[in-house]
């Protein structure tokens, strides 16, 4: 009996104080190819068209907490994000992508973070080479 892939899902939000704090979607995840492909491995350049950009974002989108003006919930549909403001819709598709290639934005040290020891280049001696020794 064989290993069974179970498909993986991501929730992508963001945090307080952002803009779209509060905004939540699950996304699945690419396959090798694409991520491949968005990432540059594959020998481009990377992703540089936004309009495939985000047809391969809806192609993954599962669900979110989006609603409209009226509070009906807005579809999970091409149409309907390309009726989404564009910075929304460029945000999460950055998020989900930061997501699936491990870029999370580094938190600072500590005020208690040790600061190591002190480096051994200032204890190794350091002497001008004989003239035997020098050629």
């Amino acid at each position: 009996m064989g290993f069974k892939v179970k498909p993986k899902t991501y929730l992508v939000q963001f945090e307080e104080g952002h803009e779209f704090h509060g905004v939540e979607a699950r996304l699945s995840g690419m396959s090798y190819g694409e991520w491949e492909q968005v990432t540059g491995l594959d020998g481009s350049e990377g992703e540089q068209n936004g309009a495939e950009a985000v047809r391969r974002f809806v192609s993954h989108l599962v669900s979110w907490n989006l609603e409209d003006e009226n509070g009906e919930p807005v579809p999970t549909t091409l149409d309907a994000v390309k009726a989404l403001d564009h910075n929304l819709v460029a945000a999460l598709n950055n998020a989900y992508v930061q997501t699936l290639i491990g870029v999370h934005d580094a938190d600072p040290l500590p005020e208690t973070s040790p600061s190591g020891e002190p480096s051994q280049v200032a204890s190794i001696p350091m002497e001008a080479l004989s003239e035997s020794l020098a050629s």
